[in-house]
């Protein structure tokens, strides 16, 4: 099981907090780091990623997710490709339609269509390919180590997407197991439009962390930050929502400003079990622990785990010291 953070670099304002929050992530046998885009509000993560890279030696440096309304895809790939020979092979771009910096700024989000052309192409590149343009044949031209291309998808198009034209998938679907099988399905479809097999296509796990001795306490600070997740997932379908919960999560949809700051777009108490169940692994490290254990058993293999902010150092060292060294013990 490989575990990498993601918002390394939440509500962190400067260079100097996220470059020992990468380094603290290694030390502590953490596989990746993952950073989302948010322009304006947060450093750039590319510009990010390639100053960790020159302080790390090991961990995964991953976008997830940045989008192709504010950079060309030819703009994304020759990123991507100089923050992977910049960091020696260990880049990952995560890519989506876009969400709430599009859409706070008035802006819409890509097509499906055309973001499928866009993946496809920046998958090309990075990987040595030319595009045919009106002028002419264009390619990276310097050193390359292709990079890994994934999509961040939740309903059944994007998933169908992933499968036909990307290398992984980030899937913010949650912990559910049965929400897992249903995606697996979806990937598989895809996969099976072009000939690839389910294998080629890679998965990970995404949802919020919260790590406390008291469980109860966990999901108490979690219900805040799962909140972004869970709607970005019932934009697209509820064909996922079991049918005794479909009301609860009809409310909450109903409920949420994504006009507001991430953490007080909805009343945290329309943030019911169901959701933080499904959207998070939250609790004492042997709640955390069990949950892990479901997940690996049914095939799950990499997961992408976002800490509350409010406690993301103590929940980090936490979940590093009590909850990862009985999946590397097992593995090792």
């Amino acid at each position: 099981m490989k575990f990498s953070l993601h918002s390394v670099h939440g509500g962190v304002k400067n260079i100097d907090e996220i470059h020992k929050r990468a380094q603290r992530a290694e030390e502590l046998g953490y596989d990746g780091i993952f950073l989302g885009e948010s322009h304006l509000s947060s450093i750039d993560s590319f510009q990010t990623l390639a100053s960790c890279a020159m302080i790390t030696k090991r961990v995964l440096l991953g976008i997830a997710v940045t989008n192709m309304v504010f950079r060309h895809p030819t703009v994304l790939a020759g990123a991507a490709a100089s923050l992977n020979e910049i960091s020696k092979g260990r880049a990952i771009l995560g890519l989506g339609t876009g969400d709430g910096p599009v859409y706070s700024q008035g802006l819409k989000a890509t097509p499906m269509k055309d973001f499928e052309i866009g993946v496809q192409m920046i998958r090309a590149l990075t990987q040595g390919k030319t595009i045919q343009f009106p002028t002419g044949k264009v390619g990276i031209s310097f050193h390359l180590r292709p990079t890994p291309i994934y999509v961040s998808a939740e309903g059944p198009k994007g998933l169908q997407l992933a499968g036909r034209s990307a290398d992984g998938v980030i899937l913010g679907t949650g912990f559910d197991l049965s929400v897992y099988e249903w995606a697996k399905k979806n990937i598989r479809a895809g996969a099976a439009e072009t000939g690839r097999k389910e294998s080629d296509i890679a998965v990970i796990a995404a949802g919020m962390l919260c790590v406390r001795d008291d469980g109860s306490e966990a999901r108490r600070i979690v219900r805040n930050r799962i909140a972004n997740r869970a709607h970005h997932n019932f934009r697209f379908t509820f064909e996922t929502v079991p049918a005794e919960e479909l009301e609860g999560v009809k409310k909450f949809v109903a409920a949420f400003d994504v006009m507001k700051p991430m953490e007080d777009r909805v009343d945290p108490d329309l943030v019911n079990d169901y959701l933080v169940r499904r959207f998070s692994i939250a609790g004492n490290p042997k709640e955390c622990i069990e949950r892990i254990e479901e997940l690996q058993a049914a095939g799950v293999e990499h997961l992408m785990l976002t800490p509350a902010r409010k406690v993301y150092g103590e929940t980090v060292e936490a979940f590093a010291m009590k909850v990862i060294p009985h999946f590397k013990k097992l593995s090792g």
